[in-house]
């Protein structure tokens, strides 16, 4: 095998030949392919616009779920209401709960 190659002989030659225009034409064929992707579309522009009055819509109701649930823990510590339902209840269902929640070991702490 030969070792001593040299580099000088070799020269600074492109390996290939293309005919005139041709890396022109490539170029405008790929813009031409391209073109239609880069202009937005109406279904494009619909679908974001409902895309973005759908998490317009989610972004309301979650900031009412929160509003309102702050507001119902604010409102579970009036036992009237409790007292009233149990208060409504038949006897034999009252005696029922009561049996149940008297070996709650939770509430009995």
């Amino acid at each position: 095998m030969k070792n001593d190659f040299d580099f000088k002989q070799s020269g600074k030659r492109m390996p290939y030949k293309t005919p005139e225009g041709f890396l022109d034409e490539i170029e405008s064929n790929v813009w031409r392919a391209v073109e239609s992707e880069l202009v937005p579309t109406r279904k494009k522009t619909r679908r974001n616009i409902r895309g973005s009055i759908a998490y317009g819509i989610a972004a309301v109701c979650l900031v009412l779920l929160v509003g309102f649930g702050i507001n119902l823990s604010q409102k579970t510590r009036d036992f009237r209401k409790l007292e009233q339902a149990f208060d409504n209840l038949a006897t034999s269902d009252q005696d029922y709960l009561l049996a149940v929640y008297q070996y709650d070991y939770f509430l009995n702490e």
